[in-house]
């Protein structure tokens, strides 16, 4: 998966429906994590069909990659005394 070239919007994985549950496939329970509450928010791919798959808050920062173009929180550093 990358991301679009004009940064408007990732592109989407293409997940495997033999792997993944009714639950999964309905949208109703995260497809990385099986987790249904609170009910997974995040698009984070598509079925061939192009039907979407979600995925809970946590596995969907697992998932999708950040773009190149943000950059990474810098370290604190705490003086010691």
């Amino acid at each position: 998966m990358g991301w679009n070239p004009n940064g408007a919007e990732p592109i989407m994985l293409t997940f495997d429906p033999a792997g993944l549950t009714i639950t999964q496939r309905d949208g109703d329970a995260c497809v990385v994590c099986h987790k249904k509450w609170p009910r997974p928010r995040i698009k984070v791919g598509v079925l061939p069909d192009n039907a979407p798959v979600h995925a809970c808050d946590d596995c969907a920062e697992a998932v999708m990659p950040m773009p190149d173009n943000v950059p990474l929180p810098r370290r604190s550093r705490a003086a010691l005394s």
